[in-house]
């Protein structure tokens, strides 16, 4: 996402520290419990270690936030919201148990919240940075299924945007996670296509959806013994309609998810951020494609 570059660096930056907090509370509960408490309870070395537990999965959604190239600024803004509470709950600390703490806990503590607040005012002003993408992307995962939907405004007329929608062969040089694409029989409803994954992986789909110069989809054939996808069912709808400025096409990928509750939600939570990335970046190869066959169409009516 444009701009997006300095909230990955404090993203990053936040999770790894937050991973090193984690790990010291982790390892070595019963030996910082004395330094940090003037006068240590019993638990106080398994709340210490649960403290820890819960900033190394921080650490762990800090780091995935910082790798999904369409981070957002609302995504960011709840980091710094969290951090924000962190530094208030250390303040809160200081002012009003002091006595609980030793000198040397109360000098952790307050070191420990400058840095998050040092890190909340740089994620806050990396967030304002990033501006949206052109492509309206939505992922949703709910009841084992992920529907994934983006739309993009094209510079285009419709006839042209159907054209290159149709293309199915060229459809491997704009989407990200296919190589390849060959037509296996028919063309419009029940047409059959092969597409070719990044690492060789293949599957088979149909045409179940045809209205010519609209619309079109595609149900993929996730139950083939060599489907390598962990998808129960796998759909997809491609369509378009007039726009004042040009043509708007809209894609919808609708995933059913293969497993126990637990598994579906952990893939969900991990798949969700790269349909986004997969999404935008196909809206925005497709949209540059269909413009430039747009801007040669009209190059040829004007050399005509």
């Amino acid at each position: 996402m444009p701009g997006s570059a300095p909230a990955h660096i404090f993203l990053k930056l936040n999770s790894q520290f937050s991973a090193l907090n984690g790990t010291a509370l982790m390892l070595a509960p019963a030996l910082i419990a004395p330094i940090l408490f003037s006068n240590p309870i019993e638990w106080a070395a398994l709340g210490l270690r649960g403290l820890g537990f819960g900033l190394l999965c921080f650490a762990l959604f800090l780091y995935l936030l910082s790798k999904n190239k369409f981070v957002s600024r609302s995504m960011v803004n709840e980091v710094v919201v969290l951090d924000a509470l962190w530094v208030v709950g250390s303040v809160v600390l200081v002012a009003f148990f002091a006595s609980l703490f030793t000198t040397h806990g109360i000098i952790v503590v307050s070191v420990v919240a400058l840095v998050v607040a040092f890190l909340a005012v740089a994620q806050f002003a990396a967030a304002a940075k990033i501006k949206n993408p052109v492509p309206v992307a939505r992922v949703e995962a709910r009841d084992g299924q992920i529907r994934a939907t983006v739309r993009r405004i094209v510079k285009a007329p419709t006839d042209i945007v159907w054209e290159v929608m149709t293309d199915h062969p060229a459809y491997a040089d704009v989407a990200g996670n296919i190589s390849k694409v060959e037509v296996l029989s028919g063309d419009g409803l029940g047409m059959t296509r092969r597409c070719f994954g990044p690492k060789g992986e293949s599957w088979t789909e149909t045409c179940d959806h045809y209205v010519p110069g609209h619309s079109y989809g595609f149900r993929i054939h996730t139950e083939a013994k060599d489907y390598p996808y962990p998808f129960l069912k796998l759909s997809g709808r491609w369509s378009v309609g007039q726009h004042t400025a040009g043509s708007e096409f809209d894609i919808e990928i609708v995933a059913t998810l293969k497993g126990s509750t637990a598994s579906k939600w952990m893939f969900a939570a991990i798949a969700k951020p790269q349909f986004t990335v997969i999404m935008i970046d196909l809206a925005d190869a497709w949209a540059a494609r269909m413009e430039k066959e747009a801007g040669r169409a009209d190059e040829g009516k004007h050399s005509g």
